[in-house]
C-alpha cells in the first residue's frame, strides 16, 4: 500500500513536470513568435513626406500601422517599411512629432517611437491677378474665393506693377499699400499663407515688324517677399526698362533687409498681334531667351544682382507647358500655336542646359514650379476654363505649386522656394518624392558616386479631404474624377549625344498604382549632367481630350563625381 501511494504520488509529480515543461515550451516559442520593431532613424531627424523609414520589423505581423502623435492609424507601407504619406500637422508650437510603428500578430504586438520632423506637402497658387491690375476680380473677392475652396494651403496675387487702370491713375501708388493690408489680414499661421508679390513685365514690341531699340530684354517675372516690410517697394518696366535694373534693384532690396526671390514664368508667350491707327501693327512679346539671358553673367555686376534672387521658372500656367518638346514626353496643355515663341532657345529645357553648362550658375540653384496665371476666373487653384480665358488663347487650368514644409507658415513656405524644396504640378494635388542617393536635392548642385541611384515616390489623388482637413477637389471640378493611379514617371537627363536643348528618358515606369515607387540607377553620370521627372495621373476631361495631368519635380544638378 505504501509503495502504490509513492508510485501515485510520483505519477503525479511527472505529469506536474511534463505539463510545465510544455507550457514553458509553448510560452517560449510564443516569445520567440512575438513581432518585434526598430525604427532605424535617429532621433530628431528630419523627414519628408514620401520618404520610406527603414524599420527593422519581425514576427510575421498580420496587422500594423504608423502613427503621428498616436493620431490616425497609416497604412501605407513598401517592404514592410512604412511611407510617410498625407501625415497630421505638426503644431505650430514645436517642430517635432512622434512617430510610432506598431505591429500585432497571434502571439502579441509590439511597437517603437522616435522623434522627428516632417517636412509636408503644402500646395498653393502664387501666380493671378485681380481688379487691381488687369484682373475682372476684386482681390477681395479672390481671395475670399481661395479661402472658401479649402483647396489651396497658400496663395498670392502678383499685379502687374505698372499697371495703372485708368479711373484709378491718381490713386495707384495706394494700391501696393492696399495690397500689403490684404495680405497682411488675410494670414492664418499654421491654416492659410499669403505673400507679398508683383509682376515685373519685360516686354518686347514691334511696331510694323520695327522693334523698338530701348526696350530688348523680354519675358515676365514674379518677386516674393519674404515679409510685409512696410517701405518694400514693387517696380515696374516703366520705371526698370532692362533685366539690369530691376535685378540691381531686387538685389538692393535684399540687402536692405527686404528678402526677395523671383521666377520666371510663361517663358514661350509672345506673338500677340493688335493694330494701331488701322494700319500699323504691334507685336508683343514675353518670352524668355535662356541663352541670350545666360550671356549677361559676363557681366560681373548682372551675374552678381540676379543669382541673388533668381530661384527657377513657372513650367506650366494657363498659357500652357513649357518642357517637354526636347524631351519626348507627351506635352498636356499646350500654349495656342499662334501665340508661342516656338524657339529652342526658349524651352525650359535650354534654361536647364545653360544653367548645367554655365561656370558662373554652377552651385546656384533652379528649380522648375507652377501657377495659374489666372485674370478671369474668380479664384486662384480652379479647374475652370472660362470662355475669356479660351478667347485670350490659354485655356488651361491652373497650375499650382507643392512646398515641402513642417508649418503652413509665411516664413517656412517662402523658405522653402528659396531653398527650392518645390516642384509644379497641372491643377491637381500630385505628390512626389524624389531622391538622389538618399538626398532631397531638388533645384540644387551635388556631389554624387557612380552609379546614381534616383528612388521616386508618388501618390495619385483620391476624394474628399486630407490629414489636414484641406479638399483634395479644385473648383470646377469632379471629384468622382479624382481616384486614378499613377499612370506613368519619367526620369529625364541631359541628352549629351544630341546636345543642347535635348533631354532623354533614361527611365519609364508605368504603375498603375495609387502609391508608386520606383528606383533607377544611372552609370553614365558625369559632371554637369542634370536630371528631371515628370508623374502623370489621369483624371477629369475638361477640355475635349485633355483629361492627363502631370507634375514636374526637379532638376537636380551634378557638380563633381566622387
Amino acid at each position: 500500500m505504501y509503495y502504490k501511494k509513492i508510485i501515485v504520488f510520483y505519477s503525479i509529480f511527472c505529469l506536474i513536470i511534463i505539463s510545465t515543461t510544455s507550457i514553458i515550451t509553448i510560452e517560449s516559442k510564443a516569445n520567440s513568435l512575438q513581432p518585434t520593431v526598430k525604427i532605424n532613424i535617429d532621433p530628431n531627424t528630419i523627414i519628408y513626406e514620401g520618404d520610406i523609414i527603414n524599420c527593422t520589423i519581425t514576427g510575421d505581423p498580420i496587422y500594423k500601422y504608423w502613427s503621428i502623435n498616436n493620431q490616425s492609424k497609416h497604412t501605407t507601407f513598401y517592404g514592410g517599411n512604412p511611407v510617410i504619406y498625407d501625415p497630421e500637422q505638426t503644431p505650430l508650437d514645436t517642430n517635432f512629432v512622434n512617430l510610432t510603428v506598431y505591429t500585432e500578430n497571434e502571439f502579441g504586438n509590439a511597437s517603437d517611437t522616435v522623434k522627428i520632423s516632417i517636412k509636408r506637402i503644402y500646395f498653393g497658387d502664387i501666380h493671378w491677378h485681380s481688379k487691381l491690375s488687369d484682373g475682372k476680380y476684386l482681390l477681395d473677392t479672390m481671395y475670399k474665393n481661395a479661402e472658401e475652396d479649402n483647396y489651396l494651403d497658400f496663395t498670392c496675387s502678383t499685379e502687374h506693377a505698372e499697371f495703372k487702370p485708368s479711373k484709378l491713375k491718381l490713386f495707384f501708388p495706394l494700391l501696393w499699400y492696399r495690397i500689403k493690408d490684404l495680405v497682411r489680414d488675410q494670414y492664418a499661421p499654421g491654416k492659410f499663407t499669403t505673400f507679398l508679390a508683383f509682376e515685373y513685365t519685360g516686354t518686347k514690341i514691334n511696331i510694323s515688324n520695327i522693334q523698338l531699340p530701348l526696350i530688348s530684354d523680354t519675358s515676365h517675372i514674379n518677386f516674393y517677399y519674404k515679409e510685409i516690410y512696410p517701405n518694400a517697394s514693387r517696380y515696374s518696366s516703366n520705371i526698370k526698362i532692362i533685366y539690369d535694373s530691376i535685378f540691381s534693384a531686387m538685389n538692393k532690396e535684399w540687402n536692405e533687409g527686404h528678402y526677395n526671390i523671383g521666377f520666371f514664368h510663361h517663358p514661350l508667350a509672345g506673338n500677340i498681334h493688335k493694330k494701331i491707327f488701322g494700319t500699323y501693327k504691334i507685336d508683343v512679346n514675353f518670352y524668355i531667351n535662356w541663352t541670350k539671358l545666360i550671356k549677361k553673367l559676363d557681366n560681373t555686376n548682372f551675374r552678381e544682382n540676379i543669382l541673388k534672387v533668381i530661384r527657377g521658372v513657372e513650367t506650366y500656367s494657363r498659357w500652357g507647358t513649357a518642357i517637354g518638346k526636347y524631351s519626348g514626353i507627351p506635352i498636356h496643355w499646350q500654349y495656342n500655336q499662334n501665340h508661342i515663341i516656338d524657339s529652342p532657345d526658349s524651352w525650359v529645357e535650354n534654361a536647364l542646359w545653360e544653367w548645367s553648362e554655365n561656370s558662373y550658375t554652377k552651385g546656384h540653384p533652379f528649380v522648375l514650379q507652377a501657377g495659374s496665371d489666372t485674370h478671369f476666373t474668380n479664384r486662384p487653384g480652379s479647374g475652370e476654363i472660362s470662355e475669356r480665358e479660351i478667347y485670350n488663347n490659354h485655356p488651361n487650368p491652373s497650375g499650382i505649386m507643392a512646398a515641402y514644409a513642417i508649418h503652413n507658415t509665411r516664413d517656412e513656405i517662402w523658405d522653402a522656394m528659396n531653398n527650392c524644396s518645390i516642384y509644379g504640378s497641372q491643377l491637381l494635388k500630385i505628390r512626389a518624392n524624389v531622391r538622389f542617393n538618399e538626398q532631397m536635392v531638388l533645384g540644387q548642385w551635388i556631389n554624387c558616386s557612380s552609379p546614381v541611384k534616383i528612388q521616386i515616390t508618388a501618390f495619385s489623388t483620391f476624394p474628399e479631404y486630407d490629414r489636414s482637413n484641406r479638399s483634395m477637389n479644385p473648383n470646377s471640378y469632379s471629384q468622382d474624377e479624382l481616384d486614378y493611379p499613377i499612370q506613368d514617371i519619367w526620369l529625364l537627363k541631359k541628352d549629351r549625344d544630341q546636345g543642347r536643348p535635348w533631354c532623354k528618358i533614361i527611365g519609364h515606369a508605368t504603375p498603375n498604382e495609387h502609391l508608386a515607387i520606383v528606383t533607377f540607377n544611372d552609370t553614365d553620370v558625369q559632371p554637369n549632367d542634370f536630371y528631371w521627372v515628370a508623374i502623370r495621373q489621369k483624371g477629369q476631361e475638361l477640355l475635349p481630350g485633355q483629361n492627363e495631368y502631370m507634375a514636374f519635380i526637379g532638376p537636380i544638378f551634378i557638380n563633381n563625381i566622387i
